[in-house]
């Protein structure tokens, strides 16, 4: 009775174990699923890694704008525009709406398109890595913002004895809460230069739909563009960017998203040949776009 018992107990235990196996194995495949569902030519595990990039890049520069506000001088620096125009301040609300208008531009584009997922996961990917760029740029070199009166447009600076680490997380909350605007009416965070990122939003969104638009629309793709050329000259008037800060973020935001489609449209066969494969991160736009059909 007592070996019968022990073996039927034996079995018991053995079935929970083959029962807990089972559950863990069909959670590991509805996990395996969840995570290779293609969603418009599109794996939700690469659009969830894109955007979480984004999110990460998106703060990253806030964060360094916070922590640099207290070591950016506030003696203007000389620049040609500068010194022919005269400071505009109004011209900033002008760039600022047409950065909203090219971004409107864009999230139509986008609510139109019937490959709306493709062109987000591959926008989100470009944009996260010039914001990368940018967060590096604003941590090697401090440039001093270019108004007439920095002491007035500026907020005050904390001299770091203490590290007031609320202060900075304060900051970027704030800056975070704006999506990275400031109000030129109220005093600001300075130092936010060398990469312009209101060029950085025209460009790629004016980008974007001159290579998406359906040739049937061509002659929309120019109104972005010029919007946007007209958005970065107000930059450099109303002083809240210098003008290599609007240079170095049309080459690179042009560079970038040229390069990225320039590798989507070689055949699938041919990528790894290809001299643009030996850049890494060519790597993972390769991972990104490798179920999708090159030219989508």
């Amino acid at each position: 009775m007592i070996k019968e018992e022990r073996k039927s107990n034996v079995i018991c235990e053995e079935k929970k174990e083959e029962g807990k196996d089972e559950n863990r194995e069909s959670g590991k495949f509805v996990r395996h699923l969840i995570m290779n569902v293609t969603v418009g030519g599109v794996e939700l595990r690469k659009l969830l890694f894109v955007l979480t990039f984004l999110v990460l890049a998106a703060f990253s520069n806030w964060i360094a704008l916070a922590y640099i506000h207290d070591f950016v001088g506030r003696e203007a620096l000389p620049d040609i525009v500068f010194s022919v125009v005269p400071e505009l301040l109004w011209t900033l609300k002008v760039g600022d709406a047409i950065v909203t208008l090219c971004s409107t531009s864009f999230f139509t584009l986008l609510f139109l398109h019937k490959n709306r997922l493709i062109i987000i996961q591959r926008i989100a990917f470009i944009v996260a890595c010039l914001y990368t760029m940018r967060t590096i740029s604003l941590l090697c070199t401090q440039l001093p913002p270019g108004y007439i009166d920095n002491n007035k447009r500026c907020r005050s600076q904390s001299n770091h004895t203490g590290r007031d680490w609320h202060i900075i997380a304060w900051r970027v909350l704030s800056q975070a809460g704006k999506l990275g605007f400031q109000d030129m009416d109220d005093e600001m965070l300075c130092g936010d230069l060398l990469f312009s990122g209101h060029t950085l939003a025209m460009v790629v969104s004016s980008l974007t739909v001159a290579y998406y638009l359906p040739d049937s629309f061509r002659p929309l793709r120019y109104i972005p563009c010029m919007l946007s050329w007209v958005g970065m000259i107000c930059m450099v008037i109303s002083r809240t960017h210098y003008t290599i800060d609007v240079l170095f973020a049309y080459w690179l935001s042009t560079a970038v998203f040229s390069i990225y489609h320039a590798f989507c449209e070689i055949d699938l066969t041919s990528r790894k040949l290809s001299v643009l494969y030996r850049l890494w991160v060519m790597q993972i736009v390769g991972w990104l776009e490798i179920d999708i059909t090159p030219g989508s």
